[in-house]
């Protein structure tokens, strides 16, 4: 068999790593005297907006403004300012003109678009907390006189965008995120807090903490329902507690340990809510929020839930949590309890093991009664704690699905998830394998862009990652033209950058000549989406793809050589992406350390 040409190379770079060194150096010399200099870095971005200035659509004139603002800010503050505020004006008109925009994607799933607004304001907010106050405070009063009137959909869009940005800026400028999020303390207490306190908290312990000190002081009187909102965080619970406990799920930060502290604090602040609650007799047959259901139901199976806590850690609050139980018990009348009885039901569904959701599928078999929603709630059920046994035990039942297309859909998720769990537990050849009955060729690159990430970090698996990445590009080579391909290609530069730049740059070069081939290309999202749908039923999930978008790849490989990615960034036809690619190159003539001065020999001593 041939062996690759660039197999026999990696062989070569391998043996003579000193030599790859010293060439690394050699290019440092390159590009210091290439003309990489914040002078020549400026005069390229400057030339790129100007020739981007036909350029109207609301994304890409926002982008082309904030990226080239952010290069500037160093250099010339004042026209940064001006394209920012260019751009805040871009955005401000095209929401006045189309409000929130959504679009539905095949098998009816519902995207939002961006609020390019808070795109402005991010963007600014890395640069001047005090600019990005003042623009907030303006947005978020105008939602305040028109929140009413929002659809549910995008009833609190605006507060979820500051607080994304109060979230990017805890580590960076945590004043600015104080005033944000006590500005959105000002709001009713909603599930955004349940959600944003693991974030900050996987940026910042001890200033999620703190955070979650203040929600409660604030939202202590909110209706037992919203409170269970605070409930999760100190006892590091990824669901609500109660009745809706499969219906509010989070991430819980790696390492992420209960507080006791803080779960006394909540224990103390929710059952002073149930008994003032209780207490007042306008409360008893008072209608609950729309679409939710009445306040006891979501008090009394909370504290089903936070018993056993009460009995191990806090027995001081027994007579307190018996007190609350019954008054909460005092409210439910008969539908209330027939209410929980079913709920009850679903949520033990939801919360069986894999093997009694198997046993589920056996016994509906044995019956008659199976169900292709029932075979595809086994594979999409649970991904995370996921075993090679379990996936053998699910391949067998995928031809039982009858419909075609949730088949089809669901026989490469699959394959998709088997492939990750293969890669995670560093079986290589097994991951390769089952990608390879991945059909869609930019979800079988995820994961085979997964394979030499970790051999890349394997010693052992040093040869073995060049000839990965050479199948890959064969692959991609096979492929029509398409966006797909591009940013497989784009992976492939990337991960060469790792271990050849001559290598990488072939595929970046390809990339380019990808992209010049599509009409008006979006490389710039950073999402896959898959989605299983039938009569009555819809699953969707959705991926990051690797961070080998088409910014941070030509980022990526201008660090060490300015001239080659300048060349092929210049060599974009879409003046849009052009211009975000000589971007990238430039910001790293301006983000480079300066060389030391040369050190004058001493004399020698005489």
């Amino acid at each position: 068999m041939k062996i690759p040409d660039r197999l026999l190379l990696l062989v070569l770079v391998l043996a003579i790593s000193a030599a790859a060194f010293g060439q690394e150096a050699k290019v440092e010399n390159t590009l210091q005297a290439g003309g990489c200099n914040n002078e020549f870095a400026k005069f390229l971005v400057d030339q790129q907006v100007a020739e981007s200035r036909s350029v109207v659509q609301t994304d890409k004139r926002v982008r082309i403004l904030t990226r080239s603002a952010d290069f500037l800010w160093k250099f010339d503050q004042p026209v940064a300012r001006a394209y920012f505020t260019e751009a805040f004006k871009v955005a401000t008109d095209h929401f006045a003109e189309k409000g929130f925009e959504n679009k539905e994607e095949k098998g009816g799933l519902l995207v939002l678009e961006p609020d390019y607004r808070f795109e402005v304001i991010r963007a600014i907010a890395k640069k001047d907390g005090e600019w990005a106050k003042r623009l907030i405070e303006q947005l978020l009063k105008d939602y305040e006189k028109n929140a009413a009137e929002r659809k549910n959909i995008d009833k609190n869009r605006e507060i979820s965008s500051t607080i994304y940005i109060a979230e990017e800026s805890v580590k960076t400028n945590p004043e600015l995120s104080w005033y944000l999020f006590r500005r959105i303390m000002k709001q009713p207490l909603d599930s955004h807090w349940m959600f944003a306190l693991y974030s900050v908290a996987e940026a910042d312990r001890k200033f999620a903490d703190a955070l979650y000190g203040e929600l409660l002081a604030v939202y202590r009187n909110e209706t037992p329902r919203r409170l269970l909102f605070l409930g999760s965080y100190p006892f590091a619970n990824p669901r609500r507690f109660g009745l809706d406990r499969y219906q509010y799920g989070s991430s819980v930060p790696p390492n992420f340990q209960p507080n006791l502290q803080l779960q006394q604090r909540f224990l103390d602040a929710f059952l002073a809510r149930i008994a003032s609650y209780a207490a007042d007799p306008a409360n008893l047959n008072k209608a609950p929020e729309q679409y939710y259901s009445p306040e006891p139901l979501y008090m009394l199976t909370a504290l089903q839930e936070l018993e056993p806590y009460i009995i191990e850690r806090f027995p001081q609050m027994l007579q307190r949590f018996t007190e609350a139980r019954a008054q909460a018990n005092g409210m439910m009348t008969e539908a209330m309890r027939k209410t929980a009885a079913d709920r009850e039901k679903q949520n033990e569904d939801l919360g069986f093991t894999f093997e009694q959701k198997l046993e589920q599928l056996e016994k509906a078999d044995s019956e008659g009664k199976l169900t292709d929603y029932m075979i595809i709630s086994l594979v999409t059920w649970s991904q995370k704690d996921r075993t090679e046994e379990q996936f053998a035990k699910m391949e067998p039942w995928l031809d039982k699905i009858i419909e075609d297309a949730p088949r089809i859909q669901t026989v490469n998720f699959f394959w998709f998830l088997r492939s990750k769990l293969a890669v995670k537990e560093k079986r290589f050849e097994d991951a390769r394998k089952f990608s390879m009955k991945v059909p869609e060729p930019d979800h079988r690159a995820i994961l085979w862009f997964d394979i030499a990430e970790a051999q890349l970090k394997d010693l052992n698996e040093a040869a073995s990652v060049y000839q990965t990445l050479t199948e890959v590009g064969q692959a991609a080579r096979r492929s029509e033209n398409s966006i797909a391909k591009a940013r497989v290609l784009l992976g492939l530069a990337s991960l060469y950058e790792k271990v050849n730049h001559t290598f990488a740059l072939d595929e970046l070069s390809d990339a380019v000549k990808v992209l010049n081939r599509l009409e008006d290309p979006d490389i710039l999202s950073k999402t896959l989406r898959r989605s299983i749908t039938g009569k009555g039923f819809g699953f969707f999930s959705s991926y990051a793809m690797p961070g080998y978008d088409m910014e941070s790849t030509f980022r990526l490989l201008s660090k060490n050589d300015f001239d080659m990615p300048l060349s092929n960034a210049r060599a974009l036809d879409d003046k849009y992406l052009r211009t975000l690619a000589v971007i990238a190159v430039a910001q790293n003539c301006i983000d480079r350390p300066k060389p030391k001065p040369a050190t004058k020999a001493a004399d020698p001593v005489k």
